[in-house]
C-alpha cells in the first residue's frame, strides 16, 4: 500500500509565508499599531467589542488578549486553525498545511513511500481536500492516496452561472446608497455595469434564486459558493435528502451583505468577493471548499476532520459536498466608460491601448482607482497574492509597472527604515519577478502622505495625487492626471494591438451613452528616466532603492502641485 506524505520543503514555504497576507485572504483586517499589527480574534466563537488580538511581524505570530485571551495564538498554521475551526488540532496539520497552500498559491510537494521505504516525489497545486482524508494507521504523517482534490469548473461555466445567479438577486436600498454615497460614488451605470448585487436576505429567497438557475438548465456542481447541505433528519447515503444552497451567512436583523464580481482578463466573472457586516471579516470569498468525501471502500460519505468523523452522527448538519473552493484570484479592471466596448471573452488587451498597469489591493479600490484616473488596474487578494499578475503582464505588453499599495500598511513610524520591512519584502519580491519578463519593463512605486488617505482610492476621492518614485533612479516626480487619463484610449481596429496604459482595479463602467460622449484621446509620451539595460543586468537583480520611499511624504510643492490638477 503506498501512501502520500507531505514534503518538508512544503510545509517550510507554508512556516515562511506572510501571515497579513493570509489574513487579507481570508476577509479578516488589522491596524498597525507600533511595532504589532492590531486585529479581531480569528476565533469565530470569541466575540470581541474592539480588536485585541496583536500580531508581531518580526516573530510572524499572533496572539489573542481579548477578555482576558481566548487562547488563539502561535504561526500561520495556528492563525488558519483558529480562524476555520475556533482551536487547534493537530492531527488536522497537514490538512491546514495543504489549505493556507491553496489560499496562498503555493505549490504542493508529497513523497510518495511504500513497504520497501522506495520514495518519490510529486507536486500539484491543491484546490481542495474533499477527496482526501486522514488514515486510519499513522493518521498524523501519511495520507492515503485517494482521487484528484475537487477543483472549480472552468472560467466560462462560473461566468455563466454568476451572471444568472446576479441578474436573480436584489439591490437593497442601503446598499444602493452606500454605492452611489460619497465613499463609493459610482452611478447607476457604473452598478449595472458592475453587476452588484446584494445577498438575499432570506433562505425563501435563496431558494426560489436557486431553483430559478437549476430550472433554467445549469448545474451548480463545483462552482464556488454553491453547496449541498443535508437537510435535518437526512440521510447522507440518500441523494433526495441534500439540498443547493450558498455558504454566505444571512443576518437575523439588517442587511446581509453584498456581491462584488472579480474578473478575469477576457472579461469573465469568475469569482465573486461578498462584502459582509462582520467587521472582523469585511470581505470574504464566495467559496464553498467540501468538508467531506465518498470513500471508496465503505462506499458512505465521511468527514474529512476526523473529530467530525468520530461524531459523525452529531454533526450530520455540518456536510457539505457538491462546491468548491473559489481560491484567490486577481482582478482585472478597467475604467466604467470602457466596459460597454468589452465582450466576455475578449482580451483587454485588445479592447484597449495601454501599457501601463497599476497594481493595488482591494475590490472597490482598484475599480475607484480606474474609474479617477483612466487607468488599467489589476487588484490583488493580498499583497503576497501577486504571482497571478506576471503572466498577465507578459500578454498584454506592459512597459511601465505602478506599484500602489496602501501607505498605511507600507510605512512604519517607530522603525529606523520608516518601512513596514515585512510588506517591503513582498514589494521588493514583486517588483523583482516584473523585471524579470523584461528589463524594459520601468518600476515605480507611488507614494503619498499616509494622512490625506490610507489607500490609493481615497487619496483620490480627496482630490489630491501621489508621487512617484522610480526604483532604478530613486527620482520623484508628481503624478499628472492630465497624462494618466491621455494613456488610456480604445484599440484600434484592425490592427495589430500594442498596449499602452494597463491598471487592475475593481470599477465599475458608464453607459454607452456616456461612451458616445467621449472622445478618443491620442496616448501620450511620458517623460521618464529609465537605467540603461546593460546597468540593470549588471546589478544582479540588487536595483531597487527604496531608501528614497517616505510614507508622510514631504515633497510639498510636489503635494501642492499635484492637487491643482483636481481643481
Amino acid at each position: 500500500m503506498a501512501f502520500q506524505k507531505l514534503s518538508q520543503h512544503t510545509i517550510d514555504l507554508v512556516k515562511n509565508a506572510d501571515l497579513l497576507t493570509l489574513a487579507s485572504a481570508l476577509g479578516h483586517t488589522y491596524k498597525r499599531t507600533g511595532s504589532t499589527f492590531q486585529m479581531y480574534c480569528p476565533n469565530p466563537h470569541h466575540h470581541e467589542r474592539t480588536p485585541d488580538t496583536h500580531f508581531k511581524p518580526a516573530y510572524n505570530r499572533f496572539k489573542c488578549f481579548g477578555g482576558g485571551g481566548c487562547g488563539a495564538g502561535g504561526d500561520i498554521i495556528a492563525y488558519y486553525a483558529w480562524a476555520k475551526q475556533g482551536g487547534y488540532d493537530t492531527k488536522m496539520f497537514y490538512i491546514y498545511v495543504e489549505e493556507i497552500a491553496q489560499i496562498l498559491n503555493i505549490p504542493v510537494e508529497y513523497e510518495e513511500s511504500n513497504k520497501k521505504g522506495v520514495q518519490r516525489k510529486s507536486t500539484g497545486h491543491h484546490n481542495s481536500l474533499a477527496d482526501r482524508s486522514l488514515s486510519d494507521s499513522n493518521s498524523t504523517v501519511f495520507r492515503k492516496n485517494r482521487p484528484e482534490p475537487v477543483q472549480a469548473r472552468d472560467a466560462d461555466d462560473c461566468d455563466r452561472v454568476y451572471r444568472k445567479f446576479l441578474d436573480a438577486c436584489p439591490i437593497y436600498r442601503g446598499h444602493a446608497e452606500e454605492w452611489m454615497g460619497p465613499k463609493r460614488q459610482f452611478t447607476i451605470d457604473d452598478i449595472r455595469h458592475l453587476n452588484l448585487r446584494s445577498v438575499p436576505n432570506s433562505y425563501r429567497e435563496i431558494d426560489a434564486t436557486i431553483t430559478h438557475l437549476i430550472k433554467s438548465g445549469e448545474s451548480l456542481e463545483r462552482i464556488p459558493g454553491f453547496t449541498q447541505r443535508l437537510k435535518k433528519g437526512g440521510n447522507p447515503e440518500n441523494e433526495a435528502d441534500w439540498y443547493w444552497t450558498i455558504t454566505v451567512r444571512l443576518e437575523k436583523e439588517g442587511l446581509s451583505g453584498y456581491f462584488i464580481p472579480v474578473h478575469d482578463e477576457v472579461g469573465r466573472i469568475i469569482r465573486l468577493r461578498v462584502a459582509t457586516t462582520d467587521p472582523k471579516r469585511k470581505y470574504i470569498w464566495f467559496s464553498s471548499t467540501p468538508n467531506v468525501y465518498k470513500d471508496k471502500e465503505s462506499n458512505t460519505w465521511k468527514f474529512d476532520a476526523p473529530d467530525y468523523e468520530k461524531e459523525k452522527e452529531k454533526n450530520l448538519h455540518r456536510m457539505r459536498k457538491g462546491g468548491a473552493p473559489s481560491g484567490a484570484p486577481i482582478n482585472v479592471v478597467i475604467p466604467t466608460t470602457m466596459f460597454p466596448l468589452w465582450k466576455v471573452g475578449t482580451p483587454i488587451y485588445e479592447v484597449i491601448s495601454t501599457s501601463v498597469l497599476i497594481g493595488t489591493e482591494g475590490e472597490f479600490k482598484s475599480q475607484i482607482s480606474a474609474n479617477k484616473l483612466n487607468a488599467l488596474v489589476t487588484g490583488v487578494p493580498g499583497v503576497g497574492n501577486y504571482r497571478d499578475v506576471l503572466p498577465f503582464i507578459k500578454k498584454a505588453g506592459i512597459k511601465k509597472f505602478i506599484l500602489a499599495y496602501d501607505m498605511d500598511s507600507l510605512s512604519k513610524k517607530d522603525s529606523i527604515s520608516g518601512k513596514n520591512e515585512e510588506v517591503f519584502k513582498h514589494l521588493v519580491n514583486f517588483a523583482k519577478e516584473v523585471i524579470k519578463i523584461s528589463f524594459d519593463i520601468e518600476v515605480v512605486i507611488w507614494t503619498w502622505n499616509v494622512n490625506h488617505g490610507k489607500g490609493l482610492d481615497d487619496l483620490l476621492l480627496a482630490k489630491r495625487l501621489p508621487v512617484e518614485i522610480d526604483l532604478f533612479t530613486g527620482e520623484r516626480r508628481p503624478v499628472k492626471l492630465e497624462e494618466m487619463r491621455n494613456l488610456l484610449k480604445p484599440a484600434p481596429k484592425r490592427q495589430p494591438v500594442q498596449t499602452q496604459t494597463m491598471v487592475t482595479t475593481c470599477e465599475t463602467p458608464e453607459s454607452p451613452k456616456q461612451m458616445e460622449k467621449t472622445p478618443a484621446v491620442e496616448p501620450v509620451q511620458q517623460k521618464t528616466i529609465k537605467q540603461p539595460e546593460a546597468e540593470r543586468k549588471k546589478s544582479n537583480g540588487n536595483v531597487f532603492d527604496f531608501s528614497c520611499f517616505a510614507a508622510d511624504s514631504d515633497a510639498k510643492e510636489e503635494e501642492r502641485e499635484t492637487e491643482q490638477a483636481f481643481i
